[in-house]
């Protein structure tokens, strides 16, 4: 069985309280739209995940959880993926059961972007907020030998370009 991998960047967030840690910064209200068309626009694509993994920052819990709402499904947090480095995405594609075929992840720039180009290299020079990338892991490779340079990139989608 292929394995799925979607990797969400959080929507847009808002800059208007300075006082608010970066971790605490909520959606502007582009990022409220841009959420749950991009939710809908995965499930109208056909990817249907399994699992739902976000950054516990405030922006990114926000942005899956209209992701959550879609697919009728629980949402986990981890602060690994707060500014997550590429090996804790893997970190967290290894704790997965086999039985998971699709998972969405949900983090942060510039580590999406990062995660893009360790997957097809020069691909992209930024995926925008609520972005997304789809890829594929080779068939029956299991969660904990997941590696980057061995997934196929299917698509990146984004609001202003939301077709494959």
């Amino acid at each position: 069985m292929t394995k799925k991998i979607i990797i969400v960047r959080h929507a847009k967030s808002s800059w208007t309280d300075f006082n608010l840690s970066d971790f605490d910064r909520p959606l502007d209200e582009r990022g409220l739209t841009d959420a749950p068309a991009m939710a809908a626009l995965l499930k109208d694509t056909g990817y249907v995940p399994q699992k739902l993994i976000s950054s516990s920052a405030v922006r990114a819990k926000s942005t899956a959880n209209f992701f959550a709402n879609v697919f009728g499904l629980p949402l986990e947090t981890t602060e690994d993926l707060y500014h997550g480095e590429p090996d804790d995405f893997l970190e967290q594609l290894s704790l997965l059961h086999e039985d998971v075929s699709c998972v969405a992840l949900f983090g942060h720039n510039p580590g999406i972007t990062y995660l893009a180009n360790l997957i097809k290299p020069a691909v992209t020079d930024n995926i925008p907020t609520c972005g997304m990338i789809i890829c594929e892991m080779p068939p029956q490779t299991a969660w904990k030998k997941a590696k980057w340079s061995k997934m196929k990139l299917i698509s990146i989608l984004t609001p202003k370009n939301p077709y494959p």
